[in-house]
């Protein structure tokens, strides 16, 4: 019998495939950076994110580029787009390029969508400053303060059943449709719009047919604020006008969810469009049914039908989005309420309860009816003056951040949080510093002699506005929202409702509504101080430095160009105007001699809008 040879057996490894020539040198590059041994990170990382690829028999680094999924641990390797001064942070994927193209391209159309909701935002400011004044001129002081029960009623209700669904619209749509596209997209929105219109419709029929015994339920709550509350929903009032109440609370809902997506989609000229007919309508037909005598019912009335209007509008433009479909994407239900909820809660803490604290302690301390209401004036003023110049990124901003976050890209993130903020700060600190200056003399103009106690309180709420301002809060925000840090906010706005009732328990007995603004003040800056520290550690350092450098500079120039008022106190509206213009004149000068922007700005701004940046390098340092 012929004998086979037989050969020594060999024992292979069972593992995962040898890496690409490519991914090597990715790892090398990697390796470097953390001075480590390019073998043992290679064989770590292989290790560590190979379960899944392996079973198929491909190879996990070069299938759709490098991808670094739910690493967050001290000492792994850092993300070679983010500064290596970090040593602990969540590790980035690296996208494919569908998805860097997804995110780049909703990115580019930021600037001209900011102006798209900058335009309507002031149009929408003019055309309710008109239509008030339509009101007050055609209704008596008797039915003036009918429509104003039912209009804060109304504002009221769209606060509390909004759910924040409006910032989940912001925070998730953009990034979704950079990652899965936009039939995902379309998919979670009509999971967003299901949850509001079930709300919408629960709350309907409690309306039309509960509040008695809704009322009858919240005053057994043994609190005056739930006492107050049950006899609110009890005025005869709201019962008289609870059909045109519930089409208008029914539309709006609808409308206000709609807009945050066309905001996310970065298509708002949709907004615009839209939003600038209803108003029209709502001016024209108001004048015409005041001036035939309807009243107030037909005011109500109006208001509901251009509610539902604005909603059917929104619905057919977005009507090919909303049907496509993705059946094997699952929007993540619990991610989605979480952060609903906490934005939910921060808009009512933010919205509501800030103004709202200060007003109880005037009352607490008996703070005279005048002093109040110079405080409600000096409040909005400065509220006014700190948003108008931006409100188009309202919305804007947060979809922004969204899709720059794609692919868990914190470099990118980075680098659109601190464009945002400069860009911010470069349109609105003039504004506020000219105003600060201005103070005594623009409420002079706007409110004559009766009201001339409201200049020095503007100019306390001013200063904390600035402050806030050049923090950057409200990107904060947002960027902790995207990064799933929606906590942090909620945390840092009850923080600062608790500042607002410490401080103006110390200010308020001595100095009055002054002393309330203060506490406004210091609760908003203590606010955006947490935003900044919670935000911060997962963004790369280099980019703080950045804004802080940016900060100084332009804070430097805007205080040198505003000394003249010092001396110089313009009273008539002409004069003020005329000082308005000086004012840019020098503003503009001195940020060209400071140059507050860097060759990295250019170069962001450039790939954004290169129309913007032949006018951005004039302000930028070579």
């Amino acid at each position: 019998m012929q004998k086979l040879p037989l050969r020594p057996l060999r024992l292979q490894r069972l593992g995962p495939p040898e890496p690409s020539r490519e991914s090597k040198k990715l790892l090398a590059a990697r390796a470097e950076l953390e001075n480590k041994p390019a073998q043992k990170n290679a064989e770590n990382t292989i290790a560590e994110n190979t379960i899944l690829p392996t079973l198929t028999g491909q190879d996990p680094l070069t299938q759709g580029g490098l991808r670094w999924k739910g690493i967050e641990r001290e000492g792994t390797m850092p993300d070679m787009n983010v500064s290596s001064t970090s040593t602990t942070r969540t590790m980035p994927e690296t996208e494919s390029s569908q998805e860097a193209g997804a995110a780049r391209n909703l990115l580019k159309r930021t600037p001209n969508n900011y102006l798209f909701n900058q335009v309507y935002g002031l149009w929408f400011y003019i055309s309710s400053f008109l239509f008030t004044i339509i009101i007050t001129r055609n209704l008596g002081p008797g039915q003036y303060g009918v429509y104003s029960i039912v209009q804060t009623a109304m504002n009221t209700l769209l606060y509390v059943l909004a759910l924040g669904l409006e910032d989940a619209v912001a925070t998730f749509v953009p990034r979704t449709i950079a990652e899965r596209g936009d039939a995902a997209a379309s998919q979670l929105t009509r999971y967003l719009l299901t949850i509001r219109l079930a709300v919408l419709v629960v709350s309907a029929v409690i309306m039309l047919f509960g509040l008695p015994a809704a009322a009858a339920l919240i005053g057994l709550i043994p609190t005056a604020s739930a006492h107050s509350l049950a006899a609110g929903m009890n005025n005869e009032v709201l019962h008289r006008y609870s059909i045109p109440i519930t089409l208008y609370i029914l539309g709006s809902g609808i409308s206000n969810l709609l807009g945050a997506l066309c905001s996310a989609q970065m298509r708002s000229h949709i907004v615009l469009v839209v939003g600038g007919i209803s108003q029209l309508l709502l001016l024209a037909l108001g004048f015409v049914l005041l001036n035939l005598g309807w009243g107030v019912t037909g005011i109500l009335w109006l208001q509901a039908g251009v509610a539902l209007f604005y909603a059917a509008a929104f619905i057919v433009w977005q009507a090919p989005f909303l049907r496509v479909t993705l059946k094997s994407y699952r929007p993540s239900v619990p991610a989605i309420m979480k952060l609903s909820l906490s934005a939910w809660v921060t808009n009512i803490a933010s919205g509501a309860l800030l103004k709202q604290a200060s007003i109880i302690l005037l009352g607490i301390y008996a703070v005279s009816v005048v002093q109040i209401g110079y405080f409600n004036l000096s409040f909005q003023l400065a509220d006014a003056a700190n948003t108008l110049l931006v409100s188009g990124f309202l919305g804007v901003g947060g979809a922004a951040l969204s899709a720059a976050f794609a692919g868990d890209n914190y470099d990118r993130l980075g680098k659109t949080w601190q464009v945002l903020i400069k860009i911010e700060t470069l349109i609105e600190a003039p504004a506020l510093v000219f105003c600060l200056f201005n103070a005594n003399n623009i409420a002079f103009a706007l409110y004559g002699t009766k009201f001339i106690g409201v200049g020095p309180l503007l100019a306390i709420f001013l200063l904390f506005n600035l402050l806030v301002r050049l923090l950057g809060a409200t990107i904060h925000q947002y960027g902790l929202y995207v990064t799933g840090k929606a906590r942090f906010v909620v945390l840092s706005q009850w923080i600062g409702i608790a500042v607002i009732f410490a401080v103006g328990a110390l200010l308020v007995p001595i100095w009055g509504a002054a002393g309330a603004l203060v506490a406004d003040g210091v609760a908003k800056t203590v606010t955006g101080i947490l935003l900044l520290i919670f935000i911060l550690p997962g963004l790369p350092l280099q980019y703080a430095k950045d804004v802080l450098v940016f900060t100084l500079r332009i804070l430097l120039a805007l205080i040198v160009a505003a000394l003249p008022w010092l001396i110089w106190h313009p009273e008539s509206r002409l004069m003020l105007g005329v000082s308005g213009v000086v004012f840019i004149v020098l503003c503009v000068g001195m940020l060209l001699i400071i140059k507050p922007l860097s060759k990295k700005d250019i170069e962001m701004l450039d790939s954004l809008n290169s129309r913007a940046t032949a006018i951005a390098r004039y302000f930028a340092r070579a």
